[in-house]
Protein backbone atom coordinates (compact mmCIF):
# COMPACT_ATOMS: atom_id res chain seq x y z
CA UNK A 1 0.00 0.00 0.00
CA UNK A 2 3.14 2.26 0.57
CA UNK A 3 4.32 2.16 -2.70
CA UNK A 4 1.16 2.69 -4.04
CA UNK A 5 0.93 6.09 -2.28
CA UNK A 6 4.45 7.06 -2.69
CA UNK A 7 3.43 6.28 -6.49
CA UNK A 8 0.64 8.22 -6.17
CA UNK A 9 2.19 11.41 -4.78
CA UNK A 10 4.65 11.10 -7.53
CA UNK A 11 2.38 11.20 -10.16
CA UNK A 12 0.99 14.52 -8.42
CA UNK A 13 4.27 15.78 -8.55
CA UNK A 14 5.03 15.05 -11.89
CA UNK A 15 1.93 16.80 -12.90
CA UNK A 16 2.49 19.94 -10.85
CA UNK A 17 6.00 20.67 -12.51
CA UNK A 18 4.04 20.15 -15.92
CA UNK A 19 1.40 22.48 -14.80
CA UNK A 20 4.51 25.12 -13.88
CA UNK A 21 5.51 24.34 -17.03
CA UNK A 22 2.60 25.14 -19.00
CA UNK A 23 2.21 28.42 -17.23
CA UNK A 24 5.41 29.72 -18.37
CA UNK A 25 4.99 28.58 -21.59
CA UNK A 26 1.52 30.43 -21.06
CA UNK A 27 -0.60 27.46 -22.62
CA UNK A 28 -3.81 28.10 -21.45
CA UNK A 29 -5.29 24.68 -23.03
CA UNK A 30 -2.94 22.88 -21.29
CA UNK A 31 -2.86 23.89 -17.75
CA UNK A 32 -6.74 23.35 -18.15
CA UNK A 33 -5.61 19.68 -19.09
CA UNK A 34 -3.01 19.54 -16.11
CA UNK A 35 -5.60 20.81 -14.06
CA UNK A 36 -8.40 18.22 -14.96
CA UNK A 37 -5.92 15.34 -14.64
CA UNK A 38 -5.14 16.38 -11.19
CA UNK A 39 -8.42 16.63 -9.94
CA UNK A 40 -9.14 13.02 -11.77
CA UNK A 41 -5.79 11.95 -9.61
CA UNK A 42 -7.11 13.10 -6.77
CA UNK A 43 -10.46 11.58 -6.74
CA UNK A 44 -8.75 7.98 -8.07
CA UNK A 45 -6.41 8.53 -4.80
CA UNK A 46 -9.57 9.14 -2.40
CA UNK A 47 -10.84 6.49 -3.97
CA UNK A 48 -7.90 3.78 -3.21
CA UNK A 49 -7.75 5.54 0.07
CA UNK A 50 -10.85 4.23 1.22
CA UNK A 51 -10.86 1.10 -0.28
CA UNK A 52 -7.90 0.51 2.29
CA UNK A 53 -9.30 1.59 4.92
CA UNK A 54 -12.49 -0.42 4.45
CA UNK A 55 -10.25 -3.98 3.87
CA UNK A 56 -8.37 -3.26 6.85
CA UNK A 57 -11.56 -2.55 8.77
CA UNK A 58 -12.96 -6.19 7.51
CA UNK A 59 -9.43 -7.98 8.25
CA UNK A 60 -10.31 -6.62 11.81
CA UNK A 61 -13.74 -7.88 11.98
CA UNK A 62 -12.56 -11.29 10.72
CA UNK A 63 -9.73 -11.62 13.23
CA UNK A 64 -12.57 -10.47 16.14
CA UNK A 65 -14.68 -13.46 14.61
CA UNK A 66 -11.39 -15.78 14.59
CA UNK A 67 -10.82 -15.21 18.36
CA UNK A 68 -14.26 -15.45 19.04
CA UNK A 69 -14.38 -18.88 17.86
CA UNK A 70 -11.26 -19.59 19.67
CA UNK A 71 -12.52 -18.36 22.87
CA UNK A 72 -16.26 -20.41 22.52
CA UNK A 73 -14.24 -23.93 22.48
CA UNK A 74 -11.92 -22.87 24.77
CA UNK A 75 -15.06 -22.28 26.85
CA UNK A 76 -17.50 -25.25 25.20
CA UNK A 77 -13.82 -27.53 26.32
CA UNK A 78 -13.03 -26.31 30.10
CA UNK A 79 -14.93 -27.36 33.70
CA UNK A 80 -12.06 -24.36 35.16
CA UNK A 81 -14.64 -22.17 36.33
CA UNK A 82 -12.20 -19.13 36.51
CA UNK A 83 -10.79 -19.81 32.93
CA UNK A 84 -14.37 -19.88 31.65
CA UNK A 85 -15.50 -16.17 33.20
CA UNK A 86 -11.92 -15.00 32.00
CA UNK A 87 -13.20 -16.13 28.88
CA UNK A 88 -16.48 -15.19 28.68
CA UNK A 89 -15.38 -11.41 30.04
CA UNK A 90 -13.01 -11.43 26.54
CA UNK A 91 -15.81 -12.61 24.27
CA UNK A 92 -18.41 -10.18 25.61
CA UNK A 93 -15.12 -7.19 24.75
CA UNK A 94 -14.72 -8.64 21.59
CA UNK A 95 -18.84 -9.08 20.72
CA UNK A 96 -18.85 -5.82 21.87
CA UNK A 97 -15.78 -4.50 20.22
CA UNK A 98 -17.18 -6.19 16.45
CA UNK A 99 -20.65 -4.59 17.27
CA UNK A 100 -18.81 -0.75 16.97
CA UNK A 101 -16.92 -2.03 13.90
CA UNK A 102 -20.00 -2.84 12.06
CA UNK A 103 -21.23 0.72 12.62
CA UNK A 104 -17.96 2.01 10.85
CA UNK A 105 -18.24 -0.49 8.30
CA UNK A 106 -21.82 0.71 7.51
CA UNK A 107 -21.25 4.32 7.47
CA UNK A 108 -18.32 4.01 5.24
CA UNK A 109 -20.10 1.95 3.10
CA UNK A 110 -22.93 4.82 3.74
CA UNK A 111 -20.89 7.54 2.75
CA UNK A 112 -19.94 6.72 -1.14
Amino acid sequence: MQLIKTHSYLQVDDYLDLLNYAKQLNDIEWQQELIEALQHQSLENGRETKDSEINTLWRHFDQINDRLLELFDLLRNSNNSVERNSWSEQIWELKLERIKLEKKIQASYSHD
